[in-house]
């Protein structure tokens, strides 16, 4: 029997990279590119992105064993905000 283990999948971001601009955000397609290029969470990882009150909220998918000793998941988790 394959044991599945449960990685940590939804963050929330509420400081940025300082260059960004995400003080007025006004698209996805920026939240997708900040992901992309600021974060380095790979295309394929990405399962869902939305902008509320406590920040950028992501939530990713298929994430495998491997996933977790990268460095951008790795940042991904010093960077989020507690829930």
């Amino acid at each position: 029997m394959k044991r599945v283990i449960d990685y940590e999948k939804y963050f929330i971001i509420s400081e940025f990279e300082e260059g960004w601009g995400m003080e007025d955000i006004v698209c996805d397609e920026q939240l997708y590119d900040y992901c992309l290029e600021a974060l380095f969470i790979p295309e394929e990882k990405i399962e869902e992105l939305s902008y509320t009150a406590n920040g950028l909220e992501i939530i990713l998918c298929d994430l495998e064993t491997e996933d977790i000793s990268e460095d951008w998941y790795v940042n991904l988790l010093k960077t989020a905000k507690d829930k």
